[in-house]
C-alpha cells in the first residue's frame, strides 16, 4: 500500500514460522482467452495453499464459466492528456452518462514535491478522456482520491488521503505530522470544488488511508477506510454521513478485529446472490495472511456492509511473491471481476515494483461462496494501482498507471 507496504513490514520483523506459509507454487503463464487452466495453474485456486476455508462448489463448473469468451481487449487508452503522469486512478458514472477519473498528478522530486488531484472527463462511455478539472493541490501528502455522485444532477463527492509533513529541529522533513482523510464536493458535475469536512483523522505514530465510498440503501454516505492498529495490524474501518457528507459518524470497525493482519486497499461492489436472490455486496482488500507478503481476500456482506462474513482467498500468489491493492466489480448477471496488482511473474521481488496488474473472474455469490478464476493478466509489468468500473452488462474498464495512467476494457466470459 502507498507509502507504507513491506517497508514497514521488513523493519518490525514481521514474518511467520515457515509451517504457516504457502506451500511453493510452480510460477504459471498467464491464461489468455480460450485457454483453460491445467490442473497446475489451477491449484492455487482449488486446493488454496494455506486454506482455512473450504472449497466452494458453485451451482455451474469452472470449465463452463471460463469458456473461450474469455477476453482482455487489446484496447488502452489514456486517461489523462498529460499520458506520462498519473496514478492511483479510480472511475465514477454520474447521472447523466458521464464518466469522471479521479488520479494523483505529482512533480518530480523531494519528499514534499507538489501533488494534485486532477479530474478527467469521458463522454463516449470510457473511450476517451480528457483532463477537465481539479480538486485540489499542495505539498501534502496527497493521495488515494475516491470520487462518487451522491446525487442526481452532479452532486459530487471526492475523499481522499490528506496528510501533513512533520519537520525535525534541523527543519527537515521527517514523516508524517498528522493523519486525515479530507471531503471535498462539487455541484456542478465534477467541474468546481470546495472543501466540505473531515471524515476522520489522527495524529501519529499509527496511519489511516485509502477511503472508499458508497451510497446505502436508506441514501446514507457509507465511507471505508485503512486504519493502522499496529504495524502487523490494520483494518477496515466505516464511518457514515446522512447529511450529504456534512458530517460523519464515529468510526466503527467492520473487519479485520479478529486476525493480526495487515488488510487494506479495500473496494466494494454490489450483486445478487444466486442462491436465495438476497442483494449483496462483496469487499475485496489486500491482506498479509502469509506475512510479510500479501495476498487478495474478500468478504461478502448481506446487511449492506454493517457486518461481514464468509472470508475467503481470492488469489494466493506463489511463495514469495506478493498479490494487492485490488478492486472489484460486477457484471449484469451478477459475476465479479476483482483486479490486483501482483509480482508473481517476475524473477526479482521488490514490492512494488516488477508488478503487473491481472484480473480473476468469479462467480456471484451463492450462499455466500464464490469461485474465483486464475488471474489473467491486463497490463505487464510494471504496472500500478489498479481500478475498475463496469461500463455495461458485459464489459468493465481496468484502469492502472502503466508509465502514465491508462485504461483498458475486459468482456466477461459467458456461461
Amino acid at each position: 500500500m502507498p507509502g507504507i507496504g513491506q517497508k514497514i513490514l521488513k523493519r518490525f520483523g514481521l514474518s511467520q514460522p515457515a509451517s504457516q506459509q504457502p506451500p511453493p507454487v510452480p510460477p504459471h503463464p498467464p491464461v489468455w482467452a480460450g485457454a483453460p487452466p491445467t490442473a497446475a495453474q489451477a491449484s492455487p485456486w482449488t486446493t488454496g495453499p494455506g486454506s482455512y476455508s473450504p472449497n466452494y462448489n458453485h451451482s455451474y463448473n469452472y470449465n463452463n464459466m471460463y469458456n473461450n469468451s474469455l477476453i482482455i481487449n487489446q484496447d488502452e487508452r489514456d486517461i489523462s492528456d498529460d499520458r506520462l503522469n498519473g496514478t492511483y486512478i479510480r472511475l465514477a458514472r454520474l447521472s447523466d452518462g458521464t464518466i469522471l477519473a479521479g488520479f494523483t498528478w505529482r512533480e518530480e522530486g523531494r519528499m514534499d514535491k507538489l501533488r494534485a488531484l486532477k479530474i478527467s472527463k469521458s463522454t463516449d462511455n470510457g473511450q476517451t478522456f480528457h483532463d477537465f478539472s481539479e480538486v485540489t493541490r499542495g505539498h501534502a501528502e496527497i493521495d488515494n482520491v475516491h470520487i462518487l455522485e451522491i446525487r442526481p444532477g452532479g452532486h459530487v463527492l471526492a475523499a481522499f488521503r490528506n496528510h501533513d509533513f512533520g519537520t525535525n529541529r534541523a527543519g527537515d522533513l521527517d514523516g508524517i505530522r498528522h493523519y486525515r482523510l479530507t471531503v471535498f464536493e462539487s455541484r456542478d458535475s465534477g467541474l468546481t470544488w470546495r472543501y466540505l469536512s473531515q471524515a476522520a483523522e489522527k495524529d501519529p505514530p499509527l496511519g489511516i488511508w485509502e477511503p472508499f465510498m458508497r451510497i446505502g440503501v436508506q441514501g446514507e454516505v457509507q465511507l471505508v477506510y485503512s486504519h493502522e492498529f499496529a504495524p502487523d495490524d490494520q483494518r477496515t474501518m466505516l464511518v457514515v454521513s446522512y447529511d450529504l457528507g456534512k458530517t460523519w459518524s464515529v468510526p466503527r470497525c467492520v473487519e479485520g478485529d479478529k486476525d493480526r493482519f495487515r488488510d487494506g486497499m479495500t473496494g466494494i461492489t454490489q450483486t445478487v446472490d444466486s442462491g436465495d436472490g438476497r442483494m449483496a455486496l462483496v469487499m475485496v482488500f489486500e491482506t498479509t495472511r502469509y506475512a510479510p507478503h500479501f495476498n487478495v481476500e474478500a468478504v461478502v456482506s448481506y446487511d449492506d456492509g454493517a457486518t461481514w462474513q464468509h472470508r475467503h482467498e481470492v488469489y494466493v500468489p506463489p511463495r514469495g511473491h506478493n498479490a494487492g491493492a485490488p478492486q472489484i466489480a460486477s457484471f449484469g448477471d451478477g459475476s465479479l471481476a476483482a483486479v490486483f496488482m501482483t509480482d508473481d511473474d517476475a524473477e526479482r521481488v521488490s514490492w512494488i515494483h516488477n508488478a503487473a496488474v491481472k484480473v480473476s473472474f468469479g462467480t456471484g455469490p451463492c450462499n455466500g461462496r464464490i469461485v474465483w478464476s486464475p488471474p489473467v493478466v491486463v497490463s505487464p509489468a510494471s504496472s500500478f494501482w489498479p481500478g475498475i468500473m463496469a461500463l455495461d452488462a458485459n464489459r468493465a474498464l481496468v484502469t492502472y498507471e502503466h508509465g502514465g495512467p491508462r485504461g483498458r476494457t475486459i468482456l466477461r466470459p459467458s456461461q
